[in-house]
């Protein structure tokens, strides 16, 4: 295939940049564990034990080019080259340790002339979407991160007693029974008035009662979750765990107590993460170890910057 990249040092970032944003038509059911009008902080039950080893998942992404591939009849469409990965860290007695990475690339378009891209530095493959629109190419990379997720989860999943994955389950059925998704921003309000105002009280390793999310990419039971640390509005420090909708609820709420109990201890602090307490220490470690062994971006640049000038076979 033809194609061009955008004329512009990747060292300033992506001409835009769409954040993958959290559905908000989700049909909630808050009475699954206590009625809605008996919504309290919870503690831990006494019966619930911190689970002896935490397998942390997590995943990367990186646009490396903006390109522009040439359809044939003088038009061209836009393409998003980019690298995607994702690892594991497993914590257990007092240790963290990385057991697992994975790294692709990928190059996301709507153009039917496209192909994959391939560079003296590894090949970018085509991730077809079925738009030109800069948040469908972006969602087409978050795509390709998220398989990359579930495959590490899957490949380390049965070595921890509990598993988390950053981030939604983007894949709610496509995990081992049990996985919790970690979602540390707020994009959307789920529930009504009287059992939000719950969330407002917790103290730290206090969780809200679970409720049912029935949303476009399946059911989830979920919990909101105070760490220790936050300070500043009503909400900070508050985080937000789902399980698969597939679940018992009183195994989704032996695993919500195993998250009050495990999950303190790994705070982030303000002076080593800007975004503490939420951002755990062990998936801010993976993070940075991820972006690294994504490659040298300038390098990246300049190797699609040469497919690009080399004649089409």
């Amino acid at each position: 295939m033809r194609f061009a990249v955008e004329p512009r040092d990747p060292a300033y970032g992506v001409p835009v940049e769409v954040e993958d944003l959290v559905a908000t038509a989700a049909e909630v059911t808050v009475d699954i564990e206590v009625e809605a009008d008996r919504w309290a902080p919870r503690s831990p039950a006494a019966s619930a034990q911190a689970p002896g080893s935490v397998l942390f998942c997590d995943g990367v992404r990186r646009v490396d080019a903006t390109l522009w591939v040439d359809e044939g009849d003088g038009r061209v469409r836009p393409a998003m080259a980019a690298s995607v990965g994702a690892g594991a860290v497993r914590c257990s007695g007092g240790s963290a340790r990385v057991v697992d990475r994975l790294v692709g690339r990928c190059v996301a378009t709507a153009s039917p002339a496209a192909e994959a891209v391939r560079t003296g530095h590894g090949t970018y493959d085509l991730q077809r979407t079925t738009g030109d629109a800069a948040e469908v190419l972006n969602a087409a990379v978050v795509s390709a991160m998220a398989e990359l997720e579930v495959e590490v989860a899957r490949r380390q999943g049965a070595e921890a007693d509990l598993v988390l994955v950053d981030g939604r389950l983007r894949r709610p059925g496509g995990y081992a029974p049990g996985t919790v998704g970690y979602v540390k921003s707020h994009g959307a309000r789920y529930l009504p008035d009287e059992q939000e105002a719950v969330v407002a009280r917790l103290e730290p390793g206090q969780r809200t009662p679970l409720f049912r999310l029935q949303q476009k990419m399946g059911t989830v039971i979920s919990w909101y979750l105070r760490l220790p640390g936050g300070r500043g509005h009503p909400w900070a420090g508050v985080v937000r765990g789902e399980v698969s909708g597939d679940l018992p609820v009183s195994r989704a709420a032996a695993i919500a107590d195993a998250c009050s109990l495990a999950l303190p201890s790994f705070a982030s602090s303000p002076h080593k993460d800007p975004r503490a307490p939420v951002n755990l220490v062990p998936i801010g470690g993976l993070e940075r170890d991820l972006r690294h062994r994504l490659g040298d971006p300038q390098i990246l640049y300049r190797a699609l910057l040469a497919a690009a000038r080399a004649p089409a076979l």
